[in-house]
């Protein structure tokens, strides 16, 4: 994964099959997973206290996000 001024650039076919992979860019967390089909799937989670959670926790993200999904709605979008 690259990312630059122009945004975020991945090379799926380096991508691990069911592995997560996220980055801070423009003040949002970006997630992508390829799964078992080679399908890769994106989202972006824009919540603040989210946001800095990972940014200071970024070690503990899969717990983070499995709290986020209990705990709150959160707005994502899918591409």
């Amino acid at each position: 994964m690259i990312i630059n001024d122009n945004g975020i650039k991945l090379n799926p076919d380096k991508m691990l099959r069911e592995e997560l992979y996220h980055c801070i860019y423009q003040n949002r967390i970006f997630l992508f997973f390829k799964d078992n089909d080679d399908i890769l799937h994106c989202y972006e989670i824009s919540d603040i206290d989210t946001i800095n959670n990972i940014k200071e926790n970024p070690e503990n993200i899969h717990n983070i996000l499995n709290n986020l999904a209990k705990d709150q709605t959160t707005e994502t979008t899918n591409y």
